[in-house]
This record gives C-alpha cells, sequence and structure tokens, in this order.
C-alpha cells in the first residue's frame, strides 16, 4: 500500500513551519555570508496555509530594511524572532531556491523592500 498523506496534514505541516517564523527576520546574504539586508516578517509571519497540494502560505507584511549594505545577493536565511535559522537557501535571477527580478544591493540603495511578499510551499508524498 502506498503512503498516503491527507492535504489537511500538508497544511498543519507547513502552518506550523510557518509559526516558527513569527516576528522573525527574512536574511539576504552573499555567498560569502556578507548580510547584506535583514528585513523583518509580522507577529503573524504567514497567513493561513492552502490545503491544496502543494500546500501553500503567503506571508503577511514584510518590514523593509532601512540599513542596507551594497552587494549581490546569493543566499536567504529566515529565522525564528530569536534569531534560529529554519529555512535557508540559495538566491538568483531565474535560478535558485529563491528567485528574484534582480540580485545586486546597488550602493545608492538605502532600503530594502519585499513588497510582493514570500510564498512558501509544502510538498509531501
Amino acid at each position: 500500500m502506498a503512503l498516503t498523506i491527507a492535504n489537511e496534514c500538508r497544511k498543519a505541516a507547513l502552518d506550523g513551519i510557518c509559526a516558527l517564523l513569527n516576528a522573525g527576520q527574512f536574511r539576504l546574504l552573499t555567498a560569502a555570508d556578507v548580510e547584506l539586508a535583514n528585513l523583518t516578517f509580522a507577529a503573524t509571519a504567514f497567513a493561513a496555509a492552502s490545503t491544496a497540494s502543494p500546500s501553500v502560505a503567503v506571508s503577511n507584511t514584510i518590514t523593509a530594511d532601512n540599513t542596507v549594505t551594497a552587494g549581490t545577493i546569493g543566499k536567504f536565511d529566515l529565522r525564528t524572532s530569536g534569531g534560529s535559522s529554519r529555512i535557508a537557501g540559495t538566491v538568483g535571477v531565474g535560478s535558485g531556491d529563491l528567485q528574484v527580478s534582480d540580485n545586486v544591493v546597488p550602493g545608492t540603495a538605502t532600503s530594502v523592500t519585499c513588497t510582493g511578499g514570500l510564498q512558501l510551499s509544502l510538498q509531501l508524498s
């Protein structure tokens, strides 16, 4: 018999993961781990996940970072409010775990924002 996981279980798993990020940070780093920006998640970081397969959760408002460092974003790190890393990966234009339209923070930048928010998905099978 094949393993079966109900969509409600997938949703519960993603909701639990997202709750760990409440009031946490969305860090953008160079490939050499230099922090370029550190944005803050809302007290409730993500709205409730869907029961679709894969389950999807969309972030609530993410506060901009107004003290940024210029450089090329190569990695991201999603952290708890206590600063513990929970999800990390690569960043790229058209590739990577987190895909962006532009991964360069220019020297003239005064802030970094995430106006479109983040979307996390979880496929369990």
